[in-house]
């Protein structure tokens, strides 16, 4: 009996003194996969433009008339073989030239259909991986008939400015830069310039609100030096002197720019060379100051020619001139 009694105290010692058994363990959730890596940041000293995830010296080429472009599409495939980009030029004064009809209207407004336009141009631009210039100016010529030109007041172009930039913010592309004052420092309509330092400040700091990487410049013209054409914005537009020898010339002029500016900081692109019948005689002119360009490593280079200021009545392949075409297909 006693012998009994004690087998059911050891039973029940060790039946307390049991652990129970512990939960299974929860599967470890679905791991998130690792989100694509950023690319990487351009060099500190590149001298070049960083655009769809590389940096490269960029050939652009006249386009100015572009958002009336009757052959848009064709025109960008051709362009495409020879090319980076295109420069346009938002109120070229083309005819009718009243200000209404352009993309910055004369109250700041913007024009519907042709903001509709350039975001159309931005997006088959990028589709073929081309950069667009987008150049303006303030001013335009022999308005209405009259000689002297129209003028959107500062503040009022400004206003225009905030306008576009809060689109191009909303819009998904970043395949371009702006020039806010076509050739700012020259003389117009009595003005000792187009547009001031500050005036241009105003303007760059009112688009960084909205897109605060897009390149900027205020492009500079009137055959300044190198030295004087290094304001503060993000790259210098340079327009070379219209004058004798300016294609030997493009390489020390572009060496200058860069040795003002003291590093990289400041990208340097020569937007608008002489162009052929108007300061330029032949395809080879052209060839050395490509070439020029190209070995001063600066970040761009426009090919400048009238076959793009008037493109509502036809392809600018067929506007080009023969000297032009040879030019564009075998540089």
């Amino acid at each position: 009996m006693i012998d009994l009694i004690r087998k059911i105290i050891e039973l029940i010692r060790r039946l307390i003194g049991k652990e129970s058994p512990k939960p299974a363990p929860k599967p470890d959730p679905k791991p998130k996969p690792k989100p694509p890596p950023l690319p990487p940041p351009p060099p500190a000293d590149s001298p070049y433009f960083s655009f769809f995830g590389q940096q490269k010296f960029l050939v652009f080429v006249s386009y100015f008339d572009g958002i009336r472009a009757k052959y848009l599409e064709s025109d960008l495939d051709y362009l495409k073989k020879g090319v980076d980009g295109i420069r346009l030029y938002l109120n070229f004064s083309y005819p009718p030239n009243r200000p209404w009809d352009f993309l910055f209207r004369p109250d700041g407004s913007l024009h519907p259909h042709k903001l509709g336009m350039l975001g159309h141009i931005l997006r088959l631009a990028e589709e073929r991986k081309m950069v667009v210039d987008i150049s303006s100016s303030r001013r335009l010529d022999g308005v209405d008939g009259n000689p002297g030109g129209w003028q959107m007041p500062p503040g009022t172009y400004a206003h225009a400015w905030r306008l576009l930039a809060l689109k191009l913010q909303e819009w998904p592309f970043s395949n371009y830069l702006i020039d806010i004052e076509n050739e700012s420092n020259c003389p117009w309509a009595g003005r000792r310039q187009t547009m001031t330092v500050p005036e241009a400040q105003i303007i760059k700091d009112v688009i960084r609100t909205s897109l605060p990487d897009v390149e900027i410049t205020a492009s500079v013209a009137c055959n300044i030096t190198p030295e004087a054409a290094a304001t503060d914005m993000s790259f210098i537009g340079y327009h070379d002197p219209r004058v004798a020898g300016w294609a030997e010339d493009t390489w020390g002029l572009a060496v200058r720019c860069k040795r003002a500016i003291g590093d990289n900081s400041i990208k340097v692109y020569f937007q608008e060379p002489p162009r052929i019948g108007a300061g330029v005689s032949s395809t080879q002119e052209l060839r050395v100051a490509l070439a020029g360009a190209r070995r001063a490593k600066i970040a761009g280079w426009c090919f400048h020619t009238d076959a793009g200021f008037t493109l509502s009545d036809g392809s600018f392949e067929r506007k080009l001139k023969p000297a032009e075409r040879e030019f564009l297909e075998r540089k």
